[in-house]
C-alpha cells in the first residue's frame, strides 16, 4: 500500500496558497523595503516549482506512483513543511492587511515592519530551503544525497533562528499586539539589510535565484516566477485569486485532512511540531544510491527538535554559529546559504548525469560527398602533427570544423557572381573553373574537412564522449552536422569532383600563422583568447549574451612590421563588427583559427576616414590599396584585406551609418567660439522622467546602452558658457537616434539612489512659458524662458560602473578649469580664475558655491568683477556677496503674440547678465580667510574683527572721538612685506569702505585701552573696494587725490587690539585666556 498520505486536492490547496501570497504581496512590494521584496522574490521562486509539480501530476496521473516509499516521504514532509511556512507567513499579513490602508506607499507608512526583519529573514530561508527540497525531490537524485541534504538544511534553519532569537516580555508582546495602531516613518521603513543574521552576509542579498544561476546556469524548474501575478493561473475554478484580507484568505485551508492520525504515527519518534514550520522525519536507514553511507533513523538533531523552541535554543547556546551534535559527533551547523548552494551543486550534477545519458541529435554524413583516400590521409597526417604539439578535446575540434564550415559559405558566396547556377538550382563541382582554383572547389574541400573532422574525430574518439554531452556542445554538435549536410546538397552529386582537383586546393586544416601572431602576448588585447565564441554555425549565436554580431566575414591580414608581416591568402582571418551590451560603440575584432590571436577595440570615426595607401602591403598582390584597411590595436598594427568589394562596403557602411545619425554628439565648429568634449562614457539604462513628479512617463521611455557626452561651448566672454547633453543610442539599434539637450552651468540637482552607479538629474531649459503682459490690446505676449527653480527635464542613468558616476557628477557640479581655491567636504566652495578677451578684455572670479537639500546636490555659479562689494562678519564667519552676477539663458522665442508651434520647439539663443546676492557660511576661520583671500589677486586676509568705530577725524580738545558711522569690520591684508587696512562700515553710510597702507611699527596703542591709532596716514573712500588692489573706488565725491588724516580704532575688546596690533607687527597673537583690566571692566 502506498505511504502517500495526501492527495492531488491538496497539492492544489498548497498551489493555490503560495500564489495567493505571492500575488498580494506583490502589490505592495514596490515601496516595500529591501528584505520585503526579496522575501516576494524567493515566494515567486517557490510557487512557480509549486505550479511545474502540479502541471507534472496533472498531466500524468502515473506520477505519483513511480515514485518509491523514501521519495514519497520526502515529498510529504517538504509539502508540509512548505504549507506550515506558508501559513505563517499568510498569518502574519493577514494581521496588517486588516489595517485597511490599501496597497503601495500607505501600507508601508502605517505597518511597522521594521520590528519583523527578523521574521522576514527567517521566512525567506525556510522558502529557499523549501524550494530546493522540491526541486530536488522532483529530480533524479538519490535518497540517501536528499536525506543527507534535508537534514542539513534542519540544522541550518535552526542555527538561523538560534541566531535570531530574542526572548519577549510581556511588555514587548503588548507592544507587538498594539503596534498596528501607530504610524511610523517611511524612513525606518527603508533600512539596509543587515548582514550576518544567519551567519553569512550573502543570505539577503544573493537568494535562491542567485545561487541557481551560479551553480546551474538555469532555472531549477519552469520560470514562471518571471510571470506577472496579474496573470491567474491556469488552476480549477476553486483557485480564483483573492486579496489579502478576504473570507477565503482568512479561513482555514484543508491540506492533509485525509489522514491526520496517520501523519502523527509517522512523526513518532521524531518533533510532533517545530516553531518554525519545518518538521523533521527519520529518512530511511537504506541507502539506494551507493551504499556508501548510512543515516541513522534518529539523530539528535531530531530528538532534539522534540524540545520547546526555549530549551532548544538553550541546548544549541542560543548563538549564531554554535556547535550542534550531528551523528554523535560535534560539528558547526552550516547556514543556509551554504546548504542551498550544497544543494544546487548536486542539482548540477544530476542534471550533467541526466542529459549525458540523452543521446546525441545528429544529421548522418552524406554517403556521396565524402573524402577520397589520398584527401583522408592528408587529413589524418596533419591532425596527428598538430596533436604533437597540444592537446585538443571534442569543444575544440568542433571550433575547427565549424571553421571550415564558415569558410566554406564565404568562398561559395564569394564565387556567386562569378560561377552560373545550373537549371536545377545545384552547383557543379567539376564542371568549373579549369585550373582546379576557383573558390567554389575550395569552399567544397573545406566542406569536407568539416565533414571529416566531425565523423572520423570527434564521434571515433570515445575518451572524449563526456565533454560532448554539455548543453552547449550538443547544440553545436546538430547546427555543425545540419549545416554540413545543408551545404552539400547544394552540389550535384552526378559530377564527381577528380582527384587531382581537390588536390590542388587548400587541404590543410590549420591555417597558416604569422611570425606575429604565435609570439604576441599582451593581457590588454588577449583577455582569455576567447575567439571560440565567435566561431559558431550560425551569426545571431556568435559572441557571449551580452554581444551582438552586426558583421562578419574572412579576411587576409598583414600583422605586425616590416620585419615580420606576411602576406596571407585564402583569407585566414575572421573580422566581425560588433557590438556590447552596456556600451554603445561598435567594435571590430580580428580573430585567427588556432586562438592565438583575439584583437577588440572601438570602432571609431577615424577609421572611417579616407587615406592615401601607396604603402599598403598588400601592393602587388592584385589588391587595390582601397580595399586595404589599416587598424591599429595598441602595439599590434593590423592591415586587413576584403577579398570582394561587397564585403568592403558592408564593413565600411554599418559604421558609417551609426555615426552619421549620432554626428551630432560630435564638437561643432563656430567662428568665434569653441566647444570640447568634458565627458563621454556608455550607459547602461537611461530613462527619462515626468521632472514635475519624478516618476516613469508612460509608456516608460528606457533605453539601454547608450553614449551620453557632455559638451561645452566657451566664447570670447568667459560668462557665456553653456553646455549640452547629447544621448545617442547603441551601434546595434536598427534606427540608430541621438538627442541633444541644453545643459546650464548652475542648479543642476543630482540624487543618487539605490545603486552606487545610479544617478537621477534634473534641471530646467529655455522652455517655460511666460504669458504675464500684453501689447496693450488685450492680446498675450508669449515669451519661453529658463526657470532655474522649475526643473522640467528629468533623466535617470545607470553608469557601468561607480567611477563613471562620479566622474559625470563632478563635471556636472564643476567648471571644467582648475579653480584656484576650494573647500572640503560635501559642499565645497571653489574660485575660479575667468578672462574675457573681447569686446573689454578683463579678469574676474567665479564663485561656485555646492548645496546638498535633502537628497539632492546642486551648484550655483556667481562671477564677481574687480570692484565689488562684500560684507564679512567674523563673529559669525558670514560672507554676504551683495553685488554679483549670474547668467540667464535666453530662449529663441521672446515677445510673441502666438504661442511656439509643436514642430518647432523654443532653443537657447544667447546668453544675458544679471544682477544677485548670496550668502556664504564657514565653519573654520582659516577656510573663511583663505576663500576671501582668494577674490583678491596676491593679498592674504590675516585680520578681521568687528570695531565699535574707525574715524578718520582728528581728537578734540575737550571731547572723544568717537565716529557717528557706527561699527565697522577692520581687516588686514598681506601682500609682501606691505600691509593694507581695509574697513567697511554698514549700509547706511554711502561712502562704506575705507582704505590705507599701513607701516608695519606705526601704530600707537596703550596696554589697557581697545583704543589703536595711527598717525596722518593718506587713505581713500568709496562705494566699492578694488579687489585687485584693495583700494576704495566709486567715491561719492569726485576729488582727485587721496585724503590725510589720524586714524582711530576702537575695538570691543583689548584683546582684539592686541590681535590686531600683533597682526600688523608679525607677531603671534597672546594667549586666549589674557584678559585685561579693561575688559572686565567692559563686562560688567
Amino acid at each position: 500500500m502506498s505511504m502517500l498520505n495526501w492527495g492531488i486536492g491538496d497539492l492544489l490547496a498548497v498551489t493555490q496558497l503560495a500564489w495567493d501570497l505571492y500575488h498580494n504581496c506583490y502589490l505592495v512590494a514596490r515601496e516595500a523595503p529591501d528584505d520585503f521584496r526579496q522575501l516576494v522574490n524567493e515566494l515567486a521562486s517557490l510557487q512557480a516549482c509549486l505550479r511545474t509539480l502540479r502541471d507534472d501530476v496533472n498531466s500524468d496521473k502515473s506520477f505519483l506512483d513511480r515514485l518509491d516509499d523514501n521519495r514519497k516521504n520526502t515529498l510529504e514532509r517538504c509539502l508540509a513543511n512548505c504549507f506550515d511556512t506558508l501559513r505563517q507567513m499568510q498569518k502574519l499579513v493577514i494581521k496588517y492587511r486588516e489595517l485597511g490602508v490599501g496597497d503601495g506607499l500607505q501600507f508601508w507608512r502605517k505597518l511597522k515592519w521594521v520590528g519583523k526583519q527578523g521574521e522576514i529573514a527567517e521566512l525567506k530561508s525556510k522558502i529557499m530551503v523549501h524550494t530546493c527540497n522540491i526541486s530536488l525531490c522532483m529530480s533524479s537524485i538519490g535518497n540517501s544525497s536528499l536525506a543527507r541534504i534535508e537534514t542539513s538544511m534542519i540544522k541550518a534553519l535552526e542555527r538561523q533562528e538560534a541566531s535570531t532569537f530574542v526572548p519577549q516580555t510581556q511588555g514587548q508582546d503588548n507592544e507587538e499586539e498594539d503596534e498596528i495602531d501607530e504610524l511610523s516613518p517611511l524612513q525606518k521603513v527603508k533600512t539596509a539589510p543587515q548582514a550576518g543574521r544567519n551567519g553569512s552576509p550573502e543570505v539577503d542579498g544573493l537568494g535562491l535565484q542567485g545561487l541557481r544561476r551560479a551553480f546551474t546556469g538555469a532555472t531549477l524548474v519552469d520560470n514562471m516566477s518571471s510571470v506577472s501575478p496579474e496573470s491567474t493561473p491556469s488552476t480549477t475554478s476553486e483557485e480564483e485569486m483573492s486579496e489579502f484580507g478576504s473570507p477565503k484568505m482568512a479561513k482555514e485551508v484543508p491540506i492533509f485532512k485525509k489522514a491526520p492520525t496517520n501523519m502523527g504515527k509517522m512523526r513518532k519518534g521524531s518533533s510532533s511540531s517545530m516553531d518554525h514550520g519545518l518538521k523533521l522525519f527519520p529518512p530511511s536507514p537504506k541507502i539506494s544510491e551507493d551504499n556508501a553511507r548510512e543515516i541513522p533513523r534518529s539523530s539528535p538533531a531530531g530528538d532534539d527538535l522534540k524540545k520547546p523552541r526555549a530549551k532548544r535554543l538553550m541546548s544549541t547556546g542560543g548563538e549564531s554559529g554554535g556547535v550542534m551534535k550531528s551523528n554523535g559527533v560535534g560539528s558547526k551547523a552550516p547556514n543556509v546559504n551554504d546548504v542551498v548552494a550544497e544543494a544546487m551543486q548536486e542539482l548540477a550534477r544530476v542534471r550533467q548525469r541526466e542529459q549525458s545519458a540523452r543521446p546525441l541529435r545528429i544529421v548522418r554524413q552524406d554517403l556521396i560527398h565524402r573524402p577520397h583516400d589520398a584527401l583522408k590521409e592528408r587529413f589524418q597526417e596533419l591532425a596527428e602533427d598538430e596533436l604533437k604539439i597540444r592537446r585538443l578535446n571534442a569543444r575544440d575540434w568542433l571550433r575547427v570544423a565549424t571553421w571550415w564550415l564558415l569558410k566554406a559559405r564565404f568562398n561559395t558566396r564569394v564565387d556567386e557572381r562569378s560561377q552560373y547556377m545550373s537549371t536545377r538550382g545545384s552547383l557543379s563541382v567539376s564542371g568549373l573553373s579549369n585550373g582546379g582554383r576557383s573558390a567554389i572547389n575550395q569552399a567544397y574541400v573545406d566542406l569536407l574537412k568539416a565533414s571529416w573532422i566531425l565523423y572520423n574525430i570527434i564521434l571515433k574518439d570515445d575518451n572524449d564522449k563526456a565533454s560532448l554531452m554539455t548543453d552547449e556542445n550538443r547544440k553545436m554538435f546538430y547546427n555543425l552536422s545540419d549545416g554540413i549536410s545543408e551545404d552539400l546538397s547544394d552540389f550535384q552529386p552526378v559530377d564527381a569532383p577528380e582527384k587531382d582537383t581537390l588536390l590542388g586546393q587548400n587541404y590543410n586544416l590549420w591555417e597558416l600563422l604569422q611570425p606575429e601572431e604565435e609570439t604576441y602576448d599582451d593581457e590588454d588585447l588577449l583577455p582569455g583568447l576567447e575567439n571560440g565564441r565567435w566561431i559558431t554555425v550560425e551569426q545571431d549565436d556568435a559572441g557571449e549574451e551580452d554581444e551582438q554580431v552586426l558583421f562578419r566575414t574572412f579576411v587576409n591580414a598583414a600583422i605586425g612590421g616590416k620585419r615580420y608581416r606576411m602576406r596571407s591568402k585564402g583569407a585566414p582571418y575572421m573580422l566581425l563588427l560588433s557590438t556590447k551590451e552596456g556600451e554603445s560603440e561598435p567594435k571590430v575584432t580580428v580573430c585567427n583559427q588556432s586562438g592565438t590571436l583575439c584583437l577588440t577595440r572601438d570602432f571609431t570615426i577615424e577609421d572611417l576616414q579616407d587615406r592615401d595607401l601607396p604603402l599598403s602591403p598588400f601592393a602587388g598582390s592584385g589588391i587595390s590599396p582601397r580595399d586595404a584597411v589599416p587598424l591599429n590595436f595598441g602595439r599590434m598594427n593590423i592591415t586587413v584585406a576584403f577579398t570582394n568589394e561587397d564585403d568592403l562596403q558592408q564593413f565600411m557602411y554599418i559604421p558609417r551609418a551609426y555615426f552619421d545619425a549620432v554626428k551630432r554628439r560630435e564638437p561643432r565648429h563656430f567662428d568665434k567660439a569653441t566647444e570640447t568634449l568634458l565627458f563621454k562614457s556608455s550607459v547602461e539604462v537611461f530613462e527619462q522622467l515626468k521632472a514635475s513628479t519624478m516618476k516613469p512617463m508612460s509608456p516608460r521611455q528606457i533605453f539601454r546602452s547608450c553614449d551620453l557626452r557632455v559638451l561645452e561651448t566657451t566664447s570670447k566672454e568667459g560668462w557665456r558658457t553653456t553646455r549640452r547633453v547629447v544621448i545617442s543610442s547603441s551601434a546595434g539599434e536598427p534606427r540608430p537616434w541621438c538627442t541633444e539637450l541644453f545643459l546650464p552651468l548652475s542648479r543642476v540637482q543630482i540624487r543618487r539612489e539605490g545603486l552606487a552607479r545610479q544617478l537621477t538629474v534634473k534641471w530646467s531649459d529655455c522652455t517655460h512659458e511666460k504669458a504675464d503682459k500684453t501689447d496693450g490690446n488685450y492680446n498675450k505676449i508669449y515669451t519661453y524662458v529658463y526657470d532655474d527653480s522649475n526643473p522640467n527635464i528629468a533623466l535617470q542613468l545607470l553608469f557601468r560602473n561607480t567611477q563613471d558616476a562620479s566622474h559625470f557628477e563632478q563635471t556636472v557640479l564643476h567648471l571644467s578649469i582648475a579653480p584656484i581655491f576650494s573647500t572640503s567636504g560635501t559642499d565645497p566652495r571653489l574660485v575660479y580664475n575667468i578672462s574675457d578677451t573681447e569686446p573689454n578684455p578683463k579678469n574676474y572670479k567665479a564663485l561656485l558655491l555646492t548645496h546638498t537639500r535633502f537628497d539632492w546636490r546642486y551648484s550655483e555659479l556667481f562671477y564677481m568683477y574687480r570692484d565689488t562689494d562684500y560684507q564679512f562678519d567674523h563673529s559669525a564667519l558670514r560672507v554676504r556677496l551683495p553685488q554679483v552676477y549670474y547668467t540667464d539663458y535666453i530662449s529663441t522665442f521672446v515677445d510673441k503674440l502666438y504661442k511656439t508651434p509643436p514642430d518647432e520647439p523654443p532653443r537657447f539663443s544667447h546668453c544675458e547678465k544679471r544682477v544677485g546676492n548670496t550668502p556664504l557660511e564657514f565653519d573654520d576661520e582659516a577656510v573663511a580667510f583663505g576663500f576671501m583671500s582668494a577674490l583678491t589677486a596676491n593679498h592674504e586676509l590675516i585680520f578681521s574683527r568687528r570695531a565699535h568705530y574707525i574715524t578718520t577725524k582728528p581728537p578734540k580738545k575737550f571731547g572723544g572721538t568717537k565716529s557717528n558711522k557706527g561699527t565697522a569690520e577692520i581687516q588686514l591684508w598681506l601682500k609682501g612685506n606691505s600691509v593694507r587696512l581695509v574697513s567697511r562700515w554698514e549700509d547706511k553710510v554711502e561712502d562704506k569702505w575705507i582704505t590705507m597702507q599701513v607701516p608695519r611699527n606705526g601704530l600707537a596703542h596703550s596696554k589697557d585701552t581697545n583704543r589703536a591709532s595711527l598717525p596722518k596716514t593718506e587713505y581713500d573712500r568709496g562705494r566699492k573696494l578694488d579687489m585687485a588692489n584693495l583700494v576704495a573706488r566709486d567715491s561719492r565725491e569726485k576729488e582727485t587725490g587721496k585724503k590725510v588724516g589720524p586714524v582711530t580704532i576702537a575695538f570691543e575688546s583689548v584683546r582684539h587690539r592686541e590681535e590686531f596690533a600683533a597682526a600688523l607687527e608679525g607677531k603671534a597673537p597672546p594667549p586666549a585666556n589674557q584678559r585685561s583690566a579693561f575688559d572686565d571692566l567692559m563686562d560688567m
